[in-house]
């Protein structure tokens, strides 16, 4: 009979190599994206890291086996950090860490082996900081074969003692702070470069000046040996050479993996094709862009993919304006902490979103129809996932900072759908919880059945706001101003104030712009004085905008100095037929109704005498009814 430690030491022998991977270098056959064919040298912040502070990073794979990148002075040496710290710069994941102010880099002068080739393919995981810093350099001591990058804006290389560059910008859906991708294949003219798999041109060819200044071998942190400058203030989590160039497939395999592994978004949220899919290392498709239409937005994925090592099981999208993250069974503190495992491998869950704000908006009838009972609004935000042999259960994760005036907690519902605009028949989960900075809903499942899911409330006044209102106020000062008071009982990442007035109550324009406090925890009080109300009269809201540039739409406010009666309308919502009350015959059968955009909708049968309007024929939706200067504002169900 086998005791205890025999038949545990027989189960370690037939383990994945998925599952080993903390205790293996890596299983045969293992390469990024599964392209084993010329893979040089791995480096992974993950895996065969030296000491914190670091003093060798080891390779993961390759033909060059044992080229270890060194700091022998321990003053030089970067620091390794884990995977909790900041954990949505590098998605969970450590990444060697160099300070410019410390000199810190990484080195191996040696030129052999080559690892570039003839005309080899270097990929990189690092952030965007400090300006002109290198995060990698590499030269065989030739000027013809010179490769050197730059993270905050550059990619060079040489052919002969002429330099070729590009240069780009940070995408609009990045901050400093976020990991991206950078590739480069081949050399001078004949190179691509790549920003999170978006080709960029060759901006500087052929020109002297430009020729990479670095010295012989492989050196991270810096340019160049014993007086290099260019010291890097950032993280490196990835590092991937290739002895040769590579086709299309092979490279969205590979940038595939480092995406799915680090929430990157490959093209952008505006690359939308299909060359920036996401596939597995064989070759299935697990993010379908053009599939995914309108949802490609901030994309993620969680996966097992033993072919290329990886075993991704919570992540979260880089992108500055992302809050999700989703979790297999739980979320950690890190991906490494996830003790959970994939019950199968090639199993992915991917998700990305539509774009929209991240709060409830008032202005939008979406926001609060076709949604099951006891539900009384949602976010304009709706993500969608794609499943690829996967059927786990998930814990859905929204970044707390994002989502002011949630509480109490008890009125959140995650809701989960089959097609994302009626959610009449979604599946409601309750039981929100607060982990850390963030709120949970445990136990889901997203599947091909239902993929779609978004963030809800039982509570409209406790929808997830960027602010929490305290009260808004619009009043006469005297025959010539309008005084406007509005408060805040708490406020996080709000950049300003539109005041905004309409003559009908329909279409508003601009007055002014008034600074938000930004963070606050105490109440803040407001004031504008409109020193030029139109004649009659005049609406006027607020329109609060995010230090992410998202917006929310305070009530309405009217203040007029006529004698007129104000309009109120019943029952609200309606379904066929809508009382007025405050009508005057004699005003005839000027009655105009728009939806909440502005637009101007023709009704049939208006009949004012006897104080009633048809709206049967109406979609649903929010809509403002308008009679001469006097407005109200009714559902239709």
């Amino acid at each position: 009979m086998l005791n205890a430690q025999k038949l545990q030491r027989i189960t370690r022998r037939f383990m994945s190599c998925a599952t080993l991977l903390v205790v293996a270098a890596v299983c045969r056959g293992q390469a990024p994206g599964g392209v084993t064919a010329n893979l040089a040298a791995w480096y992974k912040a993950d895996l065969n890291v030296v000491g914190d502070p670091v003093s060798a990073w080891n390779t993961s794979g390759g033909s060059a086996t044992g080229f270890q990148l060194n700091q022998g002075n321990a003053a030089y040496r970067p620091g390794l950090t884990s995977g909790d710290v900041n954990y949505k710069r590098y998605n969970y994941n450590p990444r060697v860490s160099f300070s410019a102010a410390n000199l810190t880099r990484l080195e191996n002068g040696s030129t052999s082996p080559d690892l570039y080739g003839t005309a080899g393919s270097v990929f990189l995981v690092s952030d965007h900081n400090t300006t002109y810093a290198t995060a990698l350099s590499y030269s065989t001591g030739l000027s013809t074969k010179r490769i050197q990058m730059k993270p905050t804006f550059r990619i060079q290389t040489s052919t002969g003692s002429s330099g070729y560059t590009a240069d780009f910008g940070m995408p609009t859906e990045y901050s400093v702070n976020s990991a991206a991708l950078f590739a480069v294949s081949g050399l001078g003219v004949n190179a691509a470069h790549r920003l999170n798999s978006v080709s960029l041109a060759c901006s500087i060819c052929g020109n002297t000046t430009f020729n990479p200044n670095i010295t012989t071998g492989l050196r991270v942190g810096r340019n160049a040996a014993g007086g290099g400058s260019e010291y890097l203030t950032g993280g490196l989590g990835e590092i991937v050479i290739y002895s040769n160039s590579l086709n299309a497939l092979q490279i969205r395999r590979i940038e595939s993996y480092l995406a799915v592994k680090y929430g990157i978004t490959r093209g952008g949220n505006t690359g939308v094709g299909a060359a920036f899919n996401y596939v597995s290392a064989n070759n299935t498709t697990i993010w379908d862009k053009p599939l995914n239409a309108g949802y490609n937005n901030d994309i993620a994925g969680i996966g097992r993919d033993d072919a290329s090592a990886l075993v991704q099981k919570q992540s979260i999208s880089v992108n500055n304006g992302e809050p999700v993250s989703i979790g297999l069974v739980s979320i950690d503190a890190s991906n490494a902490a996830n003790g959970h495992s994939f019950d199968a491998n090639t199993s992915f869950l991917m998700w990305g979103n539509n774009g929209l704000s991240l709060q409830t908006e008032i202005s939008d009838p979406n926001c609060f129809i076709d949604l099951p009972p006891g539900i009384e609004a949602r976010i304009q935000r709706v993500w969608k996932s794609q499943a690829t042999n996967f059927s786990q259960l998930v814990t859905v994760g929204f970044e707390a900072y994002m989502l002011v005036g949630y509480t109490p907690l008890g009125n959140l519902r995650l809701l989960v759908d089959d097609d994302g605009t009626n959610w009449t028949n979604a599946m409601v989960i309750s039981g929100a919880v607060m982990d850390g900075a963030r709120i949970e809903f445990a136990g889901v499942t997203l599947d091909a059945e239902r993929p779609f899911f978004t963030l809800a409330t039982i509570h409209y006044n406790n929808t997830p706001l960027p602010i929490e209102w305290l009260h808004f106020s619009a009043q006469p000062a005297g025959p010539d101003a309008v005084q406007l008071d509005w408060a805040t009982a708490s406020e996080t990442g709000n950049a300003w104030f539109d005041v905004e007035r309409s003559r009908g109550g329909a279409t508003f324009e601009g007055l002014a712009r008034i600074p938000g406090a930004g963070h606050s925890m105490s109440p803040i009080l407001y004031r504008y004085m409109d020193l030029g109300p139109l004649p009659g009269t005049n609406y006027y809201r607020l329109r609060q905008v995010d230090l992410y540039g998202m917006a929310t739409y305070s009530e309405v406010r009217a203040v007029t100095t006529d004698m007129h009666p104000g309009l109120r309308v019943f029952p609200n919502p309606a379904n066929d037929v809508l009382y007025i009350v405050g009508a005057d015959p004699e005003e005839g059968t000027t009655v105009q109704v728009f939806t909440a955009a502005g637009a101007h909708v023709p009704l049939p049968d208006v009949v004012l005498h006897e104080g009633l309007l048809n709206v049967s024929t109406l979609p649903r939706g929010l809509y403002l009814l308008r009679i001469g200067d006097r407005v109200a504002r009714f559902v239709k169900e």
